[in-house]
């Protein structure tokens, strides 16, 4: 059985990359050092996408990472179209923040509206 390990790497003389990385959640997040969190934000508002364009450096981004999802309602369709709202809004926001070339990552769940998504995907990603 292997073990789960964690590396980090120091390698002196050597510039890496630096960034920002914030957070943001309809419920409270606990500080991260080295974070900026965004507790108590919807992001499918548009106050949330403003306050998140006043953190980011030049108001753009390089990677959007989303992994949020509705509470599950036991309805699967309705779950479904929930979280697809939620993607929606995510590209809403990376139409305004990221930068071109920038990298979008979010989670769906199969169903009646995942065409409307892959359109949309297609339509603002050639890769």
């Amino acid at each position: 059985m292997m073990k789960k390990q964690t590396i980090l790497l120091f390698i002196p003389g050597v510039d890496l990359p630096k960034g920002s990385v914030i957070g943001i959640d309809i419920l409270r997040i606990a500080p991260l050092d080295g974070a900026q969190m965004l507790s108590n934000h919807d992001i499918t508002e548009p106050s949330t996408h403003m306050a998140l364009e006043r953190l980011l450096p030049e108001a753009r981004a390089d990677v959007i990472l989303s992994d949020m999802a509705p509470n599950a309602s036991g309805l699967r369709d309705l779950d479904h179209e929930r979280l697809v709202t939620m993607c929606l809004s995510v590209l809403d926001l990376a139409d305004k923040v990221l930068r071109p070339g920038g990298s979008l990552i979010c989670k769906y769940w199969d169903g009646a509206l995942a065409h409307k998504l892959q359109q949309r995907l297609s339509s603002m990603f050639q890769d």
